[in-house]
C-alpha cells in the first residue's frame, strides 16, 4: 500500500490528519523550555509510559538540558477495539525511587485512570515528586481528578492515532496525530 498523508487506512478505518508535527515540535519545545526551569538545579527521573510515549519522550528528551534519568514503565488500560477498558496493569520493574523528582511522560491522558493507577503505583516507593507530561489529554473524559503539569494538546474525545498512538499495533510510525474521519 501507498502512503498517502491525507489519509491512513486501518483495518477499513480511515485516518486523516489532525496536529501536524511541526505543531507537535512547537509544543514539545515549551514543555521542555519549562521543565529545564522548574527543574534547575534537580536530577529528575523521566518514566517513559511504553509503549506510545517513546515517540514524545525522544522528541522531548532532546531538548532537556538539566542532568536527568530516564527509565521505562508499561502502564496499559486499552482492551480491544478503540475504548479503555477500565482495569489498568502496572509493570514497574526493579527501579529504585526513593527520594526522586518524578516525571512521568504519557502520550496521552484519556479517562485519568491509568495515570491515577501509575501514580498510586509510584508513591508507593516513596518520591519526592510525582508530575506528569503529556502530549496529548482529553478532560472531556476524565472520569477522575488527574493533574498534567505539562500538556502539549487538549484535544476532544475522538480517537487518536500517530506520533506513538496506535490503533491495534498499528500507526505509531505516523509523524504527525491523526484522527478517526467522520
Amino acid at each position: 500500500m501507498k502512503f498517502n498523508p491525507e489519509e491512513y487506512v486501518i483495518n477499513n478505518l480511515v485516518f486523516v490528519p489532525f496536529i501536524s508535527k511541526n505543531e507537535i515540535d512547537d509544543a514539545i519545545i515549551k514543555i521542555a523550555s519549562r521543565i529545564n526551569k522548574d527543574y534547575k538545579n534537580k536530577t529528575p527521573l523521566f518514566l517513559i509510559t511504553l509503549k506510545g510515549a517513546i515517540f514524545f519522550a525522544a522528541d522531548l528528551l532532546r531538548f532537556i538540558k538539566i542532568d536527568c534519568e530516564i527509565e521505562t514503565i508499561s502502564a496499559k488500560s486499552y482492551g480491544e477495539k478503540m475504548e479503555t477498558s477500565g482495569k489498568v496493569k502496572v509493570m514497574l520493574e526493579n527501579i529504585d525511587l526513593t527520594g526522586k523528582d518524578i516525571i512521568i511522560l504519557e502520550d496521552i491522558v484519556d479517562t485519568g485512570l491509568t495515570l491515577e493507577k501509575l501514580k498510586q503505583v509510584i508513591n508507593l516507593r516513596s518520591p519526592r515528586s510525582i508530575s506528569v507530561a503529556s502530549l496529548l489529554a482529553k478532560p472531556e473524559k476524565f472520569c477522575v481528578d488527574v493533574k498534567i503539569d505539562y500538556l502539549g494538546f487538549s484535544i476532544p474525545p475522538r480517537f487518536v492515532i500517530g506520533n506513538g498512538l496506535d490503533f491495534d499495533e498499528r500507526g505509531r510510525n505516523l509523524s504527525g496525530i491523526y484522527v478517526l474521519k467522520d
